[in-house]
């Protein structure tokens, strides 16, 4: 017999994930969370695949990705030798390493791109309407975003 989620749970979900899709992750991402999140005890693969009705591959990525930024954990096997997972109830140290892993590399490949720019010739700039003093500005705002989110990192 399938399992299903009751319907208040998967609206739930739903709108979680379309929340976590809002910063940059898969709705998918938000809906197994949530799911993994309220469940009592650890749940598995296979529950989460009844569940939402969705394919054994699909669950395996999203639980590989929320494995990467610790936002679950998985707990020791079944004697069957599943997998099962719970939730890192720790929020600040969820946001904390999404920042660390994801925010911050990205940051730093903004920093690195907007470097070339100061290697273009006048006449580019000129060409394509675009002044030194502009990209002095964005320089200083890259490096007043790299400065507040470490400060965020530290804060959490």
């Amino acid at each position: 017999m399938k399992k299903k989620s009751l319907p208040e749970v998967d609206h739930f979900a739903h709108l979680v994930g379309e929340f976590i899709q809002y910063w940059g992750f898969k709705r998918i991402h938000g809906k197994i969370w949530t799911h993994i999140f309220l469940s009592q005890n650890p749940i598995g693969a296979k529950e989460l695949m009844q569940r939402l009705d969705i394919s054994k591959a699909l669950v395996s990525l999203t639980l590989k990705d929320l494995l990467e930024y610790q936002v679950i954990f998985e707990q020791e096997s079944s004697s069957y030798g599943t997998k099962n997972y719970r939730a890192n109830p720790d929020l600040r140290t969820v946001i904390q390493q999404v920042l660390r892993s994801r925010e911050k590399i990205l940051m730093g490949k903004i920093k690195s791109a907007a470097s070339h720019l100061h290697e273009l010739s006048d006449q580019d700039l000129k060409d394509y309407n675009v002044t030194q003093k502009s990209i002095k500005d964005i320089s200083r705002l890259i490096k007043n975003g790299e400065k507040i989110l470490s400060s965020v990192i530290k804060l959490l």
